[in-house]
């Protein structure tokens, strides 16, 4: 079985990313999605582009270092991570605006990607790559945490989540580096005057090719 054929089997037809509007400025600039320590490498990045968060988990000198988590950039299969989405919507001054990046699902398969079966920031998250790793985001029960917000375990069970959604809403894909917008797809807002921005701002940077789309309900997520 290959991975490939374990994702079409899941019915898996996007892989995403949320950003700001400047995000997907500064995205465009590059033509890449960027791991963190990679932001910081461009003027004109370090001006444009802002960070969903101001800090990462991955940051503190307490988190595995078994890889550079931070050079990773993080997405989610088929839905945003909401309780990381409403936390980054606090966070951010009211002058910008969210869109979502949604790539080809065969990035999956690319070289040097990561399976994150909860948050990539919580503790009891387990990682692994290619096929092992994939099939491990769908099993029955996913530990979130050794010590909920009641001091017990956090974990979560399946339920009747869909087969194209992992079983914790908060998994994660994780991409070496950087991650090229050629693969690209899908955007996502919120306004219609959105819309039209984005529609520009794509043509201005030669990605005619990319849909996007005014959905709403895209923000809301699928919590568990």
């Amino acid at each position: 079985m290959t991975l490939a054929r374990r994702v079409s089997e899941h019915g898996i037809s996007e892989i995403i990313h949320f950003t700001t509007n400047r995000g997907l400025l500064g995205s465009l600039h590059s033509k890449h999605l960027l791991s963190r320590p990679l932001l910081s490498r461009d003027k004109y990045l370090r001006h444009v582009l802002q960070l969903n968060a101001a800090v990462r988990p991955e940051e503190s000198a307490l988190f595995d270092k078994s890889q550079d988590w931070l050079r990773f950039v993080n997405l989610t299969i088929t839905e945003v991570n909401r309780r990381f989405l409403d936390a980054s919507r606090r966070w951010h001054p009211n002058d910008i605006w969210w869109c979502i990046l949604s790539f080809d699902p065969a990035i999956i398969g690319h070289h040097g990607v990561w399976f994150a079966t909860t948050n990539n920031g919580y503790d009891s998250c387990a990682r692994a790559q290619g096929l092992l790793g994939f099939d491990a985001l769908f099993v029955q029960r996913i530990a979130r945490k050794r010590s909920g917000f009641d001091g017990r375990p956090w974990s979560v069970s399946r339920g009747s989540r869909p087969s194209h959604l992992p079983t914790c809403e908060q998994a994660e894909v994780l991409y070496p580096e950087q991650l090229s917008l050629d693969h690209l797809r899908t955007v996502y807002v919120e306004e219609d005057e959105h819309h039209d921005t984005v529609v520009g701002w794509l043509s201005d940077y030669g990605y005619d090719d990319v849909r996007v789309v005014v959905g709403r309900q895209k923000f809301v997520g699928r919590q568990n």
